[in-house]
């Protein structure tokens, strides 16, 4: 049941995660100048977009980099926390093949920017451009996400010794706030749409809430997703970049899992689970989980699959001048979910 304090709660989620307002861009030729200034390069821009943050590739005569620059609506603290942990990984787990930071003239791994736009000051990153294909753009095979699952595994063994400050951010995609997220529904005006969705949330709520202090709980990478995994598939080991940790947080190990196979749920309408399951026993491969954590999985997947279809509704309202194209974007979301909450729900075991 939504309470009023659920709907304060979401948004303060909501403004820490930098999703409120939209932000003025920058000028390129700006960007090209504190690219001069802090880091000694010369080259040209290519614009990409993204959600939140502003990006760019950018090409010298030798190198292509990606550039960084947050919204001013987001804590540079926050952004401190992802560039540490990209830094960590680095030190610890060379072998990952995960986005490089280049530090600036004066050796620091990001350049502060002042700004009167908005509530905080914002951030420049150079990062190497990896290149690759986006998992995104591929069909893998049964092989392939069994590797998939195995490498998320690894990535999440890299990250169980780093620890930050605000590795405890308030994130709207952290799923341990599922369950405060109803707020969103009000977006939702198809019924058959908001029947379902409240039963996951009070799947959720019975299933994942009772227990989320007993799960093994680290730093995750977030969005281990189709468009932030590079692949390659004559590479032995399949993934071969793992980018943009900007939804990296503290949180229950079981959701880094969830987000990579809600993003295989029910694209297989005839076989809605089975994409995610072979996802999921390479992950087991390398790292057991519970009983009671597959149980919660199997929740926390659907769960992560709503929550893009809810936070794209609501974004549709958020942002009217582009309704009609997130609302399209969002339909897949919904198919896959009523496919998938109509097939019999799989049983898990603790090994693959």
């Amino acid at each position: 049941m939504e309470t009023s304090a659920d709907s304060a709660f979401f948004d303060a989620v909501a403004f820490e995660s930098g999703l409120l307002t939209a932000m003025p861009q920058l000028a390129e030729p700006i960007v090209l100048d504190l690219l001069h200034r802090h880091y000694g390069l010369k080259g040209s821009l290519i614009r990409i977009p993204t959600e939140k943050d502003e990006t760019f590739r950018f090409q010298d005569d030798d190198d292509t980099y990606l550039i960084k620059v947050s919204s001013a609506d987001e804590n540079p603290d926050i952004v401190q926390f992802q560039t540490a942990c990209m830094a960590h990984l680095e030190k610890v787990a060379p072998q990952l093949p995960v986005q490089r930071i280049v530090p600036d003239c004066n050796g620091g791994l990001q350049v502060l920017l002042e700004t009167t736009d908005g509530s905080f000051d914002r951030v420049l990153r150079v990062m190497r451009f990896m290149p690759g294909d986006l998992l995104a753009n591929h069909a893998a095979t049964v092989g392939q996400l069994h590797l998939l699952g195995s490498r998320l595994a690894d990535l999440g063994f890299a990250l169980q010794d780093f620890d930050h400050p605000r590795a405890d951010r308030l994130l709207l995609w952290d799923l341990k706030h599922f369950h405060r997220m109803r707020p969103l529904l009000e977006y939702v005006e198809d019924e058959p749409k908001r029947a379902l969705a409240e039963r996951i949330f009070n799947q959720f709520d019975t299933r994942v809430v009772p227990f989320l202090d007993s799960f093994a709980t680290q730093v995750i990478h977030g969005d281990f997703s189709p468009f932030n995994v590079l692949v390659d598939p004559l590479h032995p080991g399949y993934v071969t970049g793992i980018i943009d940790f900007g939804d990296a947080v503290r949180t229950p190990v079981i959701f880094d899992v969830s987000v990579t196979m809600a993003n295989l749920l029910g694209t297989d309408a005839d076989s809605p689970w089975d994409q995610a399951l072979h996802l999921l026993n390479g992950f087991l491969r390398v790292r057991p989980l519970s009983t009671r954590e597959l149980d919660a999985l199997l929740v926390a997947a659907q769960a992560r699959l709503l929550l893009r279809a809810l936070i794209t509704q609501w974004r549709a309202n958020q942002l009217p001048q582009r309704r009609e194209y997130l609302l399209s974007h969002s339909k897949s979301d919904w198919d896959r979910l009523f496919s998938t909450a109509a097939a019999p729900a799989p049983t898990l075991s603790t090994k693959p």
